[in-house]
């Protein structure tokens, strides 16, 4: 079962890109659920006012499943989404409309129950986001092209970088709805400020056939956005060279990474088994060393670790490493 891992995880990913990108085409009409539909008072700004020139303009229709889902479910997927969009983006837009604890606590609910579930492996296995950066790494193989190694200073700056644009989004999120601040203006703008620099804002509309709002120039504040959103699409885009590269930023994985270390799913080490050869670091596609390093835990799940289950897949020592789920052993090197 071992060596099926990786065939396995991209059957998943490709049936999950289909669904999450392209399933709104199996129904024509939103779908009632135990969730409460949230929508903004008047006086707030909301993703679905802003004109085609506007950063925020959203091409589809409401989302079929008004959920959302611990991974880049996203509200900018042409013609509608089948779900709502990713958490961050429903506790970012939320926290502006100063939306009531009772409305939002089954939607939190439901995010804590699928992140204690599973943790990052809705990165690894999941998001249609991560699945595009799997492609670009197997184009890169294919072609021979040589990848670049990340250095551990860099490493350490994208673990930053991923929890900064995290709290960045939130507390932002947060100003924008003081009055001093306008809800013409500034807030305007800022809305949804970590979703205007997302690559899967310009990267899922066309994968629908619609073109987004590739830049906004009402003013100097949407078109300084709309920059950063294009340096972040480049960014996005050297994921070529270095696997994972978005992931190691994601503020959406920052967001479920909290959850990694007490999940129902578990990367488990057997220590006395391991040889140290060093197969599982190098194998890592976001270059993680814990699980080479680890000589007493039982639980190896780093924060940044996306459940992709690679090192298990080609760990060389029978029964070093394991996949756990709620006690149960999954699958085993």
């Amino acid at each position: 079962m071992k060596t099926k891992i990786t065939l396995v995880r991209r059957i998943t990913q490709v049936a999950a890109f289909l669904i999450i990108i392209y399933g709104v085409f199996l129904w024509s009409h939103p779908i009632e659920t135990p969730f409460p539909r949230i929508k903004p008072s008047p006086d707030k700004p909301r993703t679905t006012k802003y004109s085609k020139g506007q950063i925020l303009w959203v091409s589809g229709k409401e989302s079929v499943f008004d959920i959302y889902l611990p991974t880049l479910a996203c509200r900018f997927v042409a013609r509608g989404g089948i779900f709502k969009s990713c958490d961050l983006h429903c506790f970012s837009e939320n926290i502006t409309w100063l939306t009531s604890i009772k409305i939002m606590l089954p939607h939190i609910a439901l995010f804590v129950l699928l992140s204690f579930l599973l943790a990052r492996f809705w990165c690894g296995w999941i998001c249609p986001l991560g699945g595009i950066t799997d492609l670009l790494n197997w184009i890169r193989k294919t072609t021979g092209l040589s990848a670049w190694s990340v250095s551990p200073a860099w490493i350490l700056f994208f673990n930053r970088t991923r929890h900064f644009l995290l709290f960045l989004t939130l507390i932002v999120s947060v100003l924008i709805t003081l009055p001093a601040l306008g809800f013409g203006g500034v807030n305007d703008a800022l809305f949804l400020i970590y979703c205007q620099i997302c690559p899967a804002r310009i990267l899922y509309p066309p994968l629908g056939g619609v073109s987004p709002c590739w830049y906004d120039n009402s003013s100097n504040l949407t078109m300084f956005m709309s920059v950063i959103g294009w340096l972040f699409l480049v960014f996005f885009f050297v994921g070529l060279f270095i696997p994972r590269l978005w992931c190691r930023i994601c503020a959406v994985g920052a967001l479920v990474s909290y959850f990694n270390r007490g999940s129902l799913l578990s990367l488990r080490k057997h220590a006395r088994k391991c040889t140290y050869c060093g197969t599982c670091q190098r194998c890592c596609p976001v270059d993680i060393e814990s699980v080479y390093k680890e000589r007493n835990k039982l639980t190896v799940t780093d924060p940044k670790c996306l459940l992709c289950l690679r090192c298990v897949q080609e760990c060389p020592e029978e029964g070093c490493l394991e996949a756990n789920f709620g006690g149960k052993t999954i699958v085993r090197s």
